[in-house]
């Protein structure tokens, strides 16, 4: 009986050791998909990348009003594409020197033949908009405290460009309305790198934000052969894995499933 009651307590105390995870967690959602959808089984050919990451509203805290604050998201790839940073030039200039700079001077300082999404202007539709394409970002920024308290949306222009470092990702977020800039450096993970069930992982470390939270983040990524895909599997998964600094659980994850047809 004593042994019974140790060995349960060790489980109980092991299981509040292991971090907060929420998996499919209304707070936070991923829409993805992979084109052309139709496909070779075998070979991989150019494709194109879209990724959007919703965030709603925390409900939590002193500004329940706004999306709580993201530290870092893992999004992961199906294993029906992949990605070739060799195939497209290195950005020229180091995150520090990106820092601080309008989308023209990232542009000329990286070189534009590395950049590699597509679609990259300032937003005009809000967070939940189904017209939402390209790659950009829409930070909310709540300004009375408590329930109710209002704030107000700020469009922020992302372009991503192939990283200086070798398997990384600038993603330079440009809000002129608000004169501020923040780089989001990736790092791509694949193969054994990759999480189990998946081809490739894309990591990214969030710097804080000087005000506000981010709603809404899409990538669209197509330059060349930097990502192919084929169709070896018709449904394709995508996950979602974002920590958060002021929310509970945590972490939360969320999944999609895209589908694809073989030629």
């Amino acid at each position: 009986m004593r042994k019974s009651l140790i060995a349960a307590v060790a489980v109980i105390v092991a299981a509040l050791a292991l971090p907060s995870i929420g998996q499919a967690d209304d707070v936070q959602s991923i829409t993805a998909n992979l084109t052309p959808t139709k496909r070779s089984k075998k070979k991989f050919k150019p494709a194109q990348i879209y990724v959007e990451i919703l965030t709603q509203k925390s409900g939590q805290g002193t500004l329940p009003e706004q999306p709580p604050s993201a530290t870092n998201t893992k999004v992961n790839f199906p294993k029906n594409a992949k990605f070739d940073p060799k195939a497209v030039p290195r950005c020229k200039a180091s995150e520090a020197q990106l820092q601080n700079t309008t989308t023209a001077q990232a542009t000329s300082l990286c070189g534009s033949k590395s950049i590699v999404s597509k679609g990259s202007t300032v937003p005009t539709d809000p967070p939940g908009s189904s017209s939402t394409t390209g790659t950009s970002a829409w930070v909310y920024v709540q300004v009375v405290p408590g329930p109710g308290g209002g704030g107000f949306g700020v469009p922020v222009q992302v372009t991503a460009f192939n990283g200086t470092k070798k398997n990384t990702l600038y993603l330079h977020s440009r809000a002129d309305s608000v004169n501020n800039t923040s780089v989001l450096v990736g790092k791509l993970k694949s193969g054994k790198k990759a999480p189990k069930g998946y081809g490739s992982q894309l990591d990214v470390t969030i710097p804080p934000l000087a005000a506000g939270a981010i709603a809404r983040f899409t990538t669209t990524v197509k330059a060349g052969k930097y990502v192919q895909a084929r169709c070896k599997v018709k449904k394709e998964k995508w996950q979602a894995i974002t920590k958060f600094s002021n929310y509970s659980p945590s972490t939360v994850s969320d999944d999609h499933v895209s589908k694809c047809k073989q030629k």
